[in-house]
């Protein structure tokens, strides 16, 4: 774990009883993210996210894009990211019941062999990369149709943030082209981390018992999940017909 996402995990997932009280401080330790995780956010309209973001430690404040849009920029110690209100319903984009959280990354190069092999590692979120593979993006969208739990909110951002995490591990350094990259290579990736287990060493990611590592853990696993299948007889298929003029 960086220390950057390190510092975020903790600002989100343990808090502190001095930014929001002792009842705060009470539930942090009882395992939930906040106090009244089961309350409901009816959207994602700034004025109801903005206090569940600010209990959580999050720095936010509403911007907007250059096409006027109004976002939610926010920080958690040096890990950033944006909050995209959609499927607005109501006048001046309010009752937003769809959100897309989005983090962006820069740097000279960023490899897209590390970029898909990421998409197939967590599907549970998206990456893009920018054609001159220069900027490439990790986002989750959420949906509140019928509103959310405030504990759902905070889950799906500290799960974001895992997320986050490991994509600017896999994308930082050196990579070569035929680096991981595809499901076969995944799975064999995820054996591996698996015998190394096995015998008592610890190779994977993370280490703790977080909901948020038990998240990834199982997302992680897809690819070889994906090569029990194609594997497996009883398994239903669908046949892609390919169309030629």
């Amino acid at each position: 774990m960086s220390k950057s996402f390190h510092r975020a995990f903790v600002a989100l997932a343990v808090l502190g009883a001095s930014a929001t009280g002792a009842a705060t401080g009470a539930y942090a330790q009882a395992g939930d993210p906040l106090t009244n995780p089961r309350g409901i956010v009816a959207n994602f309209d700034s004025a109801n996210l903005g206090p569940v973001l600010t209990e959580l430690g999050v720095v936010w404040q509403e911007r907007s894009l250059s096409n006027g849009q109004r976002f939610i920029a926010a920080s958690v110690g040096s890990a950033s990211f944006n909050i995209i209100p959609a499927a607005c319903t109501g006048a001046n984009q309010t009752n937003c019941v769809g959100a897309n959280i989005v983090a962006v990354y820069t740097s000279d190069y960023i490899n897209p062999q590390s970029v898909s092999a990421f998409n197939q590692a967590l599907p549970f979120v998206s990456a893009g990369i920018s054609s001159d593979n220069t900027t490439a993006y990790v986002s989750r969208y959420e949906i509140a149709d019928y509103g959310i739990p405030r504990g759902n909110v905070a889950s799906s951002i500290i799960n974001f943030l895992v997320a986050s995490d490991m994509f600017e591990k896999q994308t930082s350094g050196a990579r070569t082209v035929s680096a991981e990259g595809y499901a076969d290579d995944m799975s064999a990736a995820y054996l591996n981390t698996q015998s190394g287990e096995a015998i008592g060493v610890n190779v994977a990611a993370s280490g703790d018992n977080s909901l948020a590592s038990m998240h990834y853990a199982e997302a992680a696993a897809t690819p070889q999940l994906f090569r029990v299948l194609k594997e497996s007889r009883g398994v239903p298929r669908n046949k892609i017909q390919n169309i030629t003029e």
